[in-house]
């Protein structure tokens, strides 16, 4: 039995070194490769994915481990066990040269779509993303997770999450969003708001951005901070994680997307270091990873002391007061573009995107006529419609990379962020007046202790119930939205 955990141990570090040097390739992809490589990157991708395939469908290992899976196991050697045969027993349902088209389909497809978006004309990638479309439902069908067949998409990103929870789910939040967003429009305040015309060189920009990194826990000899036409983050390493940010004429964009990718950050640095080769110390789910993020960009980033501590850095560049500053950051206005929405209206962007990515996998909605749905729902949901695609359908890359399953947990991520942050008050009640000193470090090391050192150990919702003492809440999330916008707006909750 020794030899045989050894083996499973050995494939687990083999596939993340490999993992590790395909984030790499993909980071130099989408900052500093030249246009003409990518051919070569291309290729490049391709043997690794396909060595990859190669490992995780090995017949030995296979046999390995549904022969170690009968066995009698210490509780940490029997669930590192469970969880790679899943996964395995998945990725062998996938023929090798299914794993290699798609690869190279969605490799070709993100290069489209930063034509397209060049361009403004979506047909320029409509022909990519059919074909990332149908690899999504011919995969689909190599897995055939039970009910809806988004499920099995749905799974690969939040695993236990289905069509049938998450719908009601979505219904409750869509109809508390509404209701929200109705009582802040009627304002007086809303009506006469004015955004502030805010300009900061990009010098001073990433100044800011590197000074919250630090504040939040992100060192210099394990994070560096760079550009991309959509802010992300890839781990490379255990020590070794890359930031992006874009600097635009508004200052609070970078500053914002780089406090969000800081959570994402901090989550992958505080992983325990003891599992750093196995499946148990990589994060839950993507709504847990989206959860630390957005817990940064708007509890926390977004918090009247946090901008009591920041609003002496701002000042230094923009002459406002700072009630203003605290108010601008906070004010609602649905927008054409979901990564710089409000807090408020960022989901309704979330679900536009889930029942558009359920209407192409039942075959309801073609994706030729994609630009003139998104604009309907833009135009239902949020009032607003954009003039082209690059505002529109253009805007997010994720279809591009065949990440169709995916918009759904930054709205689980948002959801559970509110319930960490109900939890931290609960327990740390005077963590707060430490952010208006900016001291962040009480809530990196609570972070630390509730999710990130628990490693990939539960499933989402079990983790959550563990912090929280609930699972997934929507309540919780409306509850905290109508307490904060009531006294920014002032209106009855």
């Amino acid at each position: 039995m020794k030899k045989d955990l050894k083996l499973i141990m050995d494939f687990q570090k083999e596939i993340t070194v490999i993992g590790e040097v395909c984030s790499l390739l993909g980071w130099d992809q989408l900052t500093y490769m030249p246009k003409k490589g990518l051919g070569s990157r291309v290729e490049q991708l391709l043997y690794l994915s396909e060595l990859i395939h190669k490992k995780v469908t090995d017949e030995k290992l296979y046999r390995t481990l549904k022969r170690l899976s009968k066995k009698k196991l210490a509780k940490k050697q029997g669930l590192i066990v469970e969880k790679i045969l899943k996964d395995i027993e998945d990725s062998r349902k996938f023929p090798e040269e299914f794993v290699k088209r798609s690869s190279k389909a969605t490799s070709l497809s993100y290069v489209a779509w930063e034509e397209a978006r060049e361009k403004k004309s979506f047909k320029v990638f409509e022909p990519h993303l059919e074909k990332v479309v149908k690899i999504a439902r011919e995969g689909i069908g190599y897995l055939k997770k039970p009910g809806h067949p988004y499920n099995s998409l749905l799974d690969s990103y939040e695993e236990g999450m289905t069509v049938e929870k998450l719908k009601p789910l979505f219904e409750e939040l869509k109809i508390g969003l509404k209701d929200l967003i109705g009582k802040i429009k009627d304002t007086e305040i809303y009506k006469k708001q004015k955004r502030l015309n805010m300009k900061i060189s990009e010098k001073e920009q990433r100044k800011l951005c590197e000074d919250v990194m630090k504040r939040i826990g992100l060192t210099e000899d394990r994070s560096r901070l760079d550009l991309s036409v959509h802010p992300f983050t890839q781990d490379v390493g255990f020590h070794d994680i890359r930031l992006t940010t874009n600097f635009r004429k508004n200052p609070l964009f970078s500053f914002e997307a780089t406090v969000h990718e800081s959570g994402h950050a901090l989550y992958e640095l505080q992983l325990p270091e003891k599992d750093a080769y196995n499946v148990l110390g990589s994060s839950v789910s993507l709504g847990i990873h989206e959860s630390q993020s957005r817990f940064w960009e708007n509890m926390i980033g977004k918090s009247k002391p946090f901008w009591d501590f920041y609003h002496r850095e701002f000042k230094k560049k923009i002459n406002v007061s700072k009630n203003t500053l605290y108010k601008d950051i906070n004010s609602v206005k649905p927008s054409l573009i979901r990564v710089e929405s409000d807090e408020v209206t960022y989901c309704m962007h979330i679900i536009l995107r889930f029942e558009i990515e359920l209407g192409l996998i039942e075959g309801t909605i073609k994706v030729k006529d994609l630009p003139k749905i998104w604009n309907k729902k833009m135009k239902e949901y949020l009032g607003v419609v954009p003039k082209n695609d690059v505002d529109g359908v253009l805007q997010d890359m994720h279809w591009a990379q065949g990440a169709i399953g995916y918009f759904p947990t930054y709205a689980i991520g948002t959801i559970y962020a509110a319930q960490l942050y109900e939890q931290l008050i609960k327990e740390k009640k005077n963590v707060m007046k430490k952010v208006s000193k900016g001291n962040f470090s009480d809530i990196s090391k609570w972070l630390g202790l509730k999710i990130h050192k628990r490693g990939n150990y539960f499933l989402a919702d079990e983790l959550i119930k563990k912090v929280c003492r609930k699972g997934l809440n929507v309540e919780t999330y409306i509850s905290y939205l109508n307490g904060k916008y009531s006294k920014i707006y002032r209106f009855k909750k």
